[in-house]
């Protein structure tokens, strides 16, 4: 039971509870009251949240505080700094439309107005992104007993940008192969963006994959490439593949090999020229001693594509895309193709890659319309009057 008591001519509570963290006992005051009535009815009301297991300890922390203290809790160990990047924007946008705040104040109302506000510049991709980090914490701090509904549930996510169309991240496969023309024409230690982007089209590689690639990750007598590690702008460290099924052997063809050869020898001369120690050794570490950036190389893509006349403009990941739909494409075993490109079960290779290219549809259209047609030829009632 709460205590009630005078203090300097005000009217003071104090309620004991259990810290669900610590298993040690805690007093909760709270004075200032000119009346007694009051007092007795706010302690009254956290006497209630007491009974209902509702975390007093942190009660009144605010809705950003609590997001901070949920990312160093359970966000930190094992992501990538990006990641966490993206978590510690997201506490700085809350702070900025919840200053102040108290978790358990924030209504659904108030966080509608919120997303309502944030999605004015953003994608509907970027905003689930977003909105499903916020939906985590709110989770635990129900399981914690602070809060006790999901104000993000049913909350109406609405877009300000496009998302970028499904069809729109995949080249037709004539303008794929003519990029794997162009690309490795104009492969070579002068265009380093350019030999990224024919080994792309080769393999599937991720960008993170193929800047991160080393020289002793190819295998030129076995013509295989191992991918086991990943490029992060701000990390000083290569970093772990996207998941442990990203971890895997490609092989390659004699003339991407050759490709890659003939880029190795020249990379080599030059740096020799300098006495500069390729360390560690990158594939794709330019003349200038440093790898190229996701901007660089996109740029460079969007040259080649307008060059080869390309019905689309689609980015250096939207290779991989196009690669993985052009194997499956060609009819090749969808098992293999999930393995080739380090998905972690069928169904993502299933489900982000069923797209059909322009040409491909048309057929499968009028194989269609034949399998209707043969019916009914098939199957024309007889004139025969018997």
């Amino acid at each position: 039971m709460a205590t009630i008591h005078k203090r300097s001519g005000k009217w003071e509570y104090r309620v004991s509870y259990k810290d669900p963290i610590t298993g040690k006992y805690r007093n909760k005051t709270h004075g200032g009251y000119i009346r007694k009535a009051d007092c007795e009815e706010a302690a009254r009301k956290l006497e209630m949240d007491k009974s209902n297991n509702v975390n007093l300890s942190k009660k009144d922390v605010s809705f950003s505080e609590y997001f901070k203290e949920w990312i160093e809790t359970y966000k930190l160990e094992g992501r990538s700094k990006s990641t966490v990047n993206r978590y510690y924007f997201t506490k700085k946008v809350i702070e900025k439309h919840f200053p102040d705040e108290k978790l358990k104040d924030v209504t659904r109302k108030e966080y509608q107005l919120f997303m309502n506000e944030f999605g004015k510049k953003r994608t509907l991709v970027t905003m689930q992104k977003y909105q499903s980090f916020i939906h985590q914490m709110v989770v635990d701090a129900i399981e914690e007993g602070i809060i006790h509904r999901d104000f993000t549930k049913n909350v109406d996510l609405i877009a300000g940008r496009e998302s970028k169309k499904e069809d729109d991240k995949f080249l037709e496969p004539a303008d794929y192969v003519n990029l794997i023309k162009i690309s490795k024409a104009k492969s070579g230690f002068s265009n380093v963006s350019s030999t990224m982007i024919y080994l792309a089209t080769q393999t599937g590689m991720r960008y993170e994959e193929v800047t991160a690639l080393t020289w002793d990750k190819i295998n030129f007598d076995n013509s295989t490439i191992l991918v086991n590690k990943a490029y992060r702008r701000d990390e000083t460290e290569l970093q772990k593949t996207k998941t442990p099924s990203s971890v895997r052997t490609l092989t390659i063809s004699d003339e991407c090999l050759e490709v890659l050869r003939n880029y190795k020898y020249e990379q080599q001369l030059y740096f020799k020229s300098i006495d500069y120690i390729n360390d560690p050794d990158f594939v794709f570490r330019t003349k200038y001693r440093t790898l190229v950036q996701s901007k660089t190389v996109n740029d460079s893509l969007k040259d080649l594509l307008n060059l080869i006349n390309s019905k689309k403009i689609v980015s250096f990941h939207d290779i991989r895309h196009t690669h993985i739909s052009y194997l499956m494409d060609t009819g090749m075993n969808p098992k293999f193709v999930s393995k080739h490109a380090g998905h972690k079960d069928l169904k993502t290779t299933l489900k982000y890659y069923t797209h059909l290219f322009d040409k491909t549809s048309l057929q499968q259209n009028i194989e269609l319309k034949d399998i209707f047609d043969n019916i009914t030829n098939e199957h024309k009632p007889s004139d025969d009057n018997d």
